[in-house]
């Protein structure tokens, strides 16, 4: 059963999110992170492509975007090189340290941890990935791109990374994200890359691929829900 993050849970956490119990504190942790003005209930459409018995934590980005365009963002995409590079960062802090303060605040152990993020999500995934800060077993970019570390990259195990893109994406050209996924794919990890003849979102065979990815992820030894 969904469940909205309190007032005081959001101040404890740092972020409001949504939230999905596992079967018990050791269950897996599934986090959705949204994009470009989306909001914790948009992202939350992939909830249902977690297996039973995991949980799910759905973030919302900390910065208001106003009208028209209206929802939540990571970063605004109205700075420079440099101050993008800082906004990053910060996302980053911000959105770790939420997942920590949760899991700390609901005495959680989940026995492995998956991110999934659409688009902007997407994106600081990847850059959490890439500079050791999200310790994860496996992180799915859908219809997102991969933002390259200034420095080394540094990362935390070796987690699987699913990659789900359209053909005629008309915000993030495929091209972009097949070099990311290329990018990832030379640092050693296991790539698995799913296309789809659709724009700006994750289509059928890219939702099938999800769904096994993260039964064989995340899905082995659950036990069946009611």
């Amino acid at each position: 059963m969904r469940q909205i993050s309190t007032m005081d849970q959001e101040q404890q956490v740092g972020l409001p999110f949504l939230y999905r119990a596992g079967h018990d504190r050791t269950a897996p942790l599934a986090v959705l992170l949204h994009g470009r003005a989306g909001t914790r209930e948009v992202i939350w459409m992939f909830e249902r492509h977690v297996p039973p018995g995991a949980a799910v934590l759905s973030l919302q980005a900390p910065l208001p975007e106003p009208p028209p365009l209206g929802g939540f963002s990571w970063w605004h995409l109205d700075s420079d090189e440099e101050e993008r590079a800082e906004a990053v960062r910060q996302a980053i802090e911000r959105m770790t340290n939420a997942i920590e303060r949760f899991v700390e605040s609901h005495q959680l152990e989940p026995v492995n941890r998956v991110a999934l993020g659409f688009s902007q999500g997407a994106a600081l995934i990847s850059a959490a990935l890439l500079s050791e800060k999200l310790r994860v077993n496996g992180a799915a970019l859908l219809a997102g791109f991969v933002v390259e570390p200034s420095g080394p990259p540094a990362i935390h195990g070796v987690p699987k990374v699913f990659v789900a893109h359209g053909t005629r994406d008309e915000v993030i050209s495929i091209e972009r994200a097949r070099r990311g996924a290329k990018f990832l794919e030379n640092l050693g990890l296991p790539v698995t890359q799913v296309e789809d003849d659709v724009g700006h979102k994750v289509g059928v065979q890219g939702t099938r691929a999800l769904k096994t990815w993260l039964n064989e992820l995340i899905g082995q030894n659950l036990p069946a829900v009611e």
